[in-house]
């Protein structure tokens, strides 16, 4: 390694070039040469002749750098130190396509699974060159390959970042991506688009409006990779159920109309692999939620809960979560599909104990919503019980330091908030209320929408409406940040009149007999029994789909109307 190092100090470039490519074979073919390369003093030349005036020169040194910085996240940092991305972000800019290739894989190398590579070459400047790149050569496959390899490298595992990077790059770009021939291209394409999709409603209608639904369906029934086909069908669920367990209705009429619900059930009855049956369960659930023509159209294939519920018992964690969740999405606001599924075996509550017990907060959010939803057809223990720990359990999560789990606490809050009617009372009196209220000023976008979607649902519960009234009287900025961050959520309309009274009149805060927040919410600890009796007093069964709701759907103490976020904005 040390006199291939040695050329690097060449003045011809014939020389460099060789060299360069003999540092490509020895990194590429024996890992541990990655850390000699570096540990000789490698990486400094390489960084320097990226600003060489030969092309070809700028191109290898590119490629040795994409081969001795991937996987290796101590070569990622010190080309970081010394200066190694500016350079790499002009040659993308290169009129030399070579060139502009070679710098785009050494970004996304660079960007591979490590956060900080990712915000210096944002910082830096980085994502445009690179979408200029992906725009400007659509029918060059290696240039659009880089491209988009190097923005999803760039994106890492953060969902905002994803829907930034897809905001830039374009629906109508993503879609046209997606009918790509390279396996590398589509997988970007669909990941990106259900990154769009994911409580999303203006991306979800421009997706449709934009002939995205199609696309997605045609490549069901294509020989795609596993990992694209597993994209495709999370991007046709993510089209299809909005904020809170709400059904898009044109969405799912669009891909159940393109023939997705036959090819979906077909799929899980021909597919070896677990992981796709369980996904490709939980696309047809989505599709078919609150859609009675849909349903009807399951009705026709032969599909069964059988196999599912099977899946549920799976050593795989993500299989088995994955069946959960499927058999939750059938099960939400579903009396009917719930006496199928208790027909089609056996949901053991104790199969669930591994999620909530382990330390994976992920894991425990996913499992909580699951037993709660399915508790009234699981077996091993009652029914109130098992809701009540699921209560707990996200209660607790509200209060996690992760944000994400923080969004997924209050996303779950948001889509139990309109299931059964004890479900919000026992939330008030646990005071996850309070909780949500202050995650409306917390720094991350998608926590403060996912809170502000819970809070909306919960005033249609009297007691959570009180409280948030009296915060709102405390704060009164509170109330333009709920609306600010709510979007597409619905929020009681009994609760906005109550608001504008108390503007008109002008009411203190310990008028009109509401409690000061911190006597209306009690202390964090109640116990698991004060949980249990709320529910039995309190187990109706309340769907809530429509624009309004009917009284007999309703917690017979907060008979309210749906308002809409735009309507009261305006």
């Amino acid at each position: 390694i040390v006199p291939v190092i040695q050329l690097l100090s060449s003045w011809l470039p014939t020389v460099l070039v060789s060299a360069m490519k003999s540092l490509c074979q020895l990194g590429a073919n024996y890992e541990p040469n990655k850390g000699e390369i570096a540990k000789k003093g490698g990486l400094q030349p390489l960084v320097s002749l990226l600003e060489n005036s030969d092309p070809q020169v700028q191109a290898e040194s590119a490629n040795a750098l994409t081969v001795v910085c991937r996987e290796s996240e101590g070569n990622q940092n010190f080309i970081i130190s010394i200066g190694g991305i500016p350079p790499l972000v002009k040659l993308v800019q290169s009129s030399n396509i070579e060139v502009q290739v070679s710098a785009a894989g050494a970004l996304q190398s660079l960007a591979q699974s490590n956060s900080v590579s990712q915000t210096r070459i944002a910082e830096l400047g980085g994502i445009n060159p690179l979408i200029r790149l992906l725009k400007s050569n659509p029918r060059n496959l290696d240039v659009q390959e880089r491209a988009s390899g190097a923005l999803w490298a760039l994106s890492g595992d953060d969902p905002t970042k994803q829907r930034d990077i897809g905001t830039k790059i374009g629906i109508e770009m993503l879609i046209v991506l997606l009918e790509s021939k390279s396996e590398k291209i589509q997988f970007v394409a669909a990941k990106a688009l259900s990154t769009l999709s994911c409580g999303t409603p203006k991306h979800q209608t421009k997706i449709r409006e934009a002939g995205g639904v199609l696309p997605l369906v045609r490549m069901l029934k294509q020989s795609a990779s596993e990992r694209v086909l597993l994209a495709v069908i999370g991007t046709l669920a993510a089209l299809s159920i909005g904020l809170a367990h709400t059904p898009v209705k044109l969405n799912q009429t669009a891909i159940a109309n393109g023939g997705a619900i036959k090819s979906l059930v077909q799929l899980i009855g021909a597919t070896d692999t677990d992981l796709v049956k369980v996904q490709s369960a939980y696309a047809v659930a989505c599709i078919i939620l609150a859609h009675p023509d849909n349903q009807r159209l399951l009705e026709r294939e032969k599909f069964g809960f059988t196999d599912l519920i099977e899946l549920l018992y799976s050593s795989d964690r993500a299989v088995s979560l994955g069946a959960g969740r499927a058999l939750t999405t059938f099960a939400y606001n579903n009396i009917p599909t719930q006496k199928e599924i208790v027909k089609g075996g056996d949901i053991q509550y104790e199969q669930f104990i591994r999620f909530l017990d382990g330390d994976d907060q992920d894991e425990q959010g996913n499992a909580a919503f699951q037993i709660i939803i399915l508790a009234r057809v699981m077996t091993g223990e009652d029914h109130v019980v098992i809701m009540a720990r699921g209560i707990e359990t996200l209660h607790a999560l509200l209060y996690s330091e992760n944000e994400l789990i923080q969004e997924l606490a209050a996303n779950n809050v948001a889509s139990l908030a309109h299931t059964r009617a004890g479900i919000p009372a026992a939330l008030v009196t646990i005071g996850a209320m309070e909780r949500l209220i202050s995650l409306l000023q917390s720094p991350a976008e998608l926590v403060r929408s996912s809170a502000a979607t819970a809070v909306g649902y919960m005033t249609f519960n009297r007691g959570a409406m009180r409280i948030l009234l009296t915060a709102c009287r405390r704060q009164p900025d509170m109330y333009q940040l709920l609306f600010a961050n709510l979007g597409g959520g619905k929020i009681s309309d009994t609760f906005v009149r109550e608001w504008e009274y108390c503007l008109t009149v002008g009411l203190p805060s310990q008028s009109a007999g509401l409690i000061p927040i911190e006597h209306q919410m009690p202390d964090h600890a109640q116990s698991h029994s004060t949980l249990i009796n709320q529910f039995k007093t309190t187990t109706i069964d309340t769907p809530t789909y429509g624009t309004t709701m009917t009284e007999e759907m309703l917690d017979v103490a907060s008979t309210h109307r749906y308002t809409s976020a735009s309507s009261v904005a305006q």
